[in-house]
């Protein structure tokens, strides 16, 4: 499958020259880690698709198969059926069945589902069940090759990204965040941030440099450069940081992976 863009937004290296040394290897094995962890949604919910397939979107079988994708996907808030005309028809776990039967039919995602009948991986949205999360969503075709509808996991990006970056950067000086090529933060050290947007929110516009070089990275693929922002300390003095970004792509969709660390 395509690799997905990612770019993790803040290495924060207030540390020896010698330990700055070894920051892009710590960029790439995150990179590494998030596409392994994206290869491996694919892969289950692929899987499950095809057993879909063979069952239908509804019945016991349809909720054993959607039961068991949830279980294996630790981030997931809940996996459902879509089908051909954008209606929820069976979604797991118990807590998310009052949603089934709701036409979902207007949103992005379904649309391009079901134009295209390709995987889809939406942008962050309100979901009917109340989150703002992101859907992977995969097309199901039964044994005689035609499309009936949808498997759909819906997952909020910060959880996804926080089971594989807090292990990666526990004992170390390490901060990390991820931006969309919207400007939005999907994931931050600072559970407080998460969800903002970069080139908009109010808190982010006294640093110019910031919200250009935020504009910068959205635009490119790789780079780097310096901007003046916040020390994350209780100082709250401005410092200088160098950021370093690079990108992974799936199912159509970009993020990236910046690293920052103070010049």
């Amino acid at each position: 499958m395509k690799k997905l863009c990612l770019v993790i937004f803040s290495f924060l290296f207030v540390v020896s020259t010698a330990q700055a040394a070894t920051q892009p290897d710590k960029l790439a094995i995150a990179e590494q880690q998030v596409t392994a962890a994206f290869e491996r949604l694919d892969s289950g919910i692929n899987t499950a698709a095809e057993k879909l397939g063979e069952v239908g979107l509804t019945g016991d079988d349809a909720r054993e198969i959607l039961t068991a994708l949830c279980q294996e996907v630790s981030y997931a808030v809940n996996c459902a059926t879509i089908d051909t005309h954008g209606v929820l028809k069976m979604i797991e776990p118990a807590a998310y069945r009052h949603v089934e039967g709701t036409d979902i039919s207007a949103q992005e995602q379904v649309k391009q589902m079901l134009s295209l009948n390709k995987p889809v991986l939406s942008g962050v949205f309100r979901a009917v069940e109340g989150d703002d999360a992101v859907v992977a969503q995969y097309p199901v075709v039964n044994a005689e090759g035609r499309f009936i509808g949808a498997l759909s996991v819906l997952f909020k990006p910060e959880r996804f990204l926080r089971e594989i970056i807090q292990p990666l950067v526990k004992g170390t000086q390490l901060a990390i965040s991820v931006m969309d090529l919207e400007g939005r933060t999907l994931y931050d050290s600072d559970p407080a941030q998460i969800g903002l947007n970069i080139f908009t929110s109010e808190i982010f516009q006294p640093y110019t440099e910031f919200v250009e070089l935020a504009q910068k990275i959205a635009a490119t693929p790789q780079g780097d450069g310096v901007y003046r922002f916040k020390r994350d300390d209780i100082s709250g003095a401005d410092v200088d940081k160098i950021a370093y970004w690079t990108s992974v792509s799936s199912y159509g969709v970009d993020w990236r992976l910046v690293g920052i660390q103070l010049e």
